[in-house]
């Protein structure tokens, strides 16, 4: 089989090393790794770049790869991830992962605080202010949460532009410069003093997925949060962390029913805070994870008796049954 890796970095899309506002893209040298591991499962690996370049090849009559892993992030759009996907389907080419809806609807953090609520999941209390509002607007929603909070750019990753303010008047000023600076809206939600736990999923049966909860071990304290640097350049190893039966069928049954309610597809990941009188408060779901050695479905991969690789095939071997076409 020839699998496509489709992927992009910032210089695709003209960001320099300056770049201060975007981080949701893997590094090249991950993609190359994620090639020479998919390789070794006797696959052919070709790395195709972004939406723009698989676009070019289609057209241009030059696409050969039998599947694709999506890896492309995207930028400026809420629909930046679900763009691949929606024109892998109009050209009926295979790609492993979530479909171009669940991929825009988990993008939207606060849309997923909504979906969550609904299915009675518990989440920080939240209000999404926008550029389009005015400064007394926002002042007045931001005086409705209790502090300290967290706010985010509602459409970024990996912990582009969060910041944690403790009273009010920061998070007006915090919440004026972010909408400045990415021109789009800002989720302000309470802080969760607690546990960072992230839980991957590989798999479309519940009977035979992959489960497992995680965190890293750089945690030592309920104020730790996990920014931007230290994700990208912190000295951490994702960890597994053992909780009570009880506590863990809780993170299953959540989990479950937010990969059946969602959509997703083969694998994804979904991030919480476990409060110090463990309630469980869901804060984001990703179907558009980054895979590598070391990281969370590694570990978790590991705990279940699979190496990198074999935890890869796994995922293949998934997407290639749902998808009705040979492993070959």
């Amino acid at each position: 089989m020839k699998i496509g890796i489709a992927y992009d970095t910032p210089d695709m899309y003209h960001l320099g090393s300056e770049n201060n506002l975007y981080y949701d893209f893997a590094e090249l040298s991950s993609i190359e790794i994620l090639k020479r591991e998919i390789q070794s499962l006797e696959h052919q690996v070709e790395l195709i770049g972004n939406t723009t370049h698989v676009m070019q090849s289609i057209i241009g009559g030059n696409f050969t790869c039998d599947l694709i892993y999506n890896t492309v992030e995207g930028l400026q759009s809420r629909n930046r991830e679900g763009l691949l996907p929606a024109i892998l389907e109009t050209f009926h080419i295979p790609y492993i992962g979530t479909d171009a809806f669940g991929l825009s609807l988990t993008l939207d953090k606060a849309m997923m605080k909504v979906v969550a609520n609904h299915l009675g999941i518990l989440t920080p209390k939240f209000h999404v202010v926008s550029p389009n509002q005015s400064q007394d607007i926002v002042f007045e929603n931001l005086a409705i949460l209790r502090y300290p909070v967290i706010l985010k750019p509602n459409y970024e990753g990996n912990s582009s532009g969060i910041v944690v303010c403790d009273n009010h008047e920061d998070a007006f000023s915090q919440a004026t410069r972010l909408l400045e600076k990415y021109k789009s809206p800002i989720l302000c939600e309470e802080f969760i003093f607690g546990k960072e736990i992230t839980v991957p999923l590989i798999g479309n049966e519940q009977e035979t997925m992959l489960f497992g909860t995680t965190t890293v071990d750089i945690q030592k304290d309920d104020s730790f949060w996990f920014d931007s640097d230290a994700k990208m350049f912190g000295d951490y190893k994702n960890i597994i962390i053992d909780l009570p039966s009880k506590l863990t069928d809780q993170f299953k049954e959540i989990c479950y029913k937010l990969f059946a309610k969602i959509g997703c597809c083969d694998f994804a990941r979904f991030d919480f805070r476990l409060s110090s009188d463990n309630q469980i408060y869901f804060i984001e779901a990703n179907p558009l994870p980054s895979l590598f050695k070391g990281g969370s479905f590694d570990v978790v991969g590991q705990m279940h008796g699979y190496d990198f690789a074999r935890m890869l095939d796994k995922i293949i071997t998934t997407a290639c049954k749902r998808l009705s076409i040979p492993k070959t």
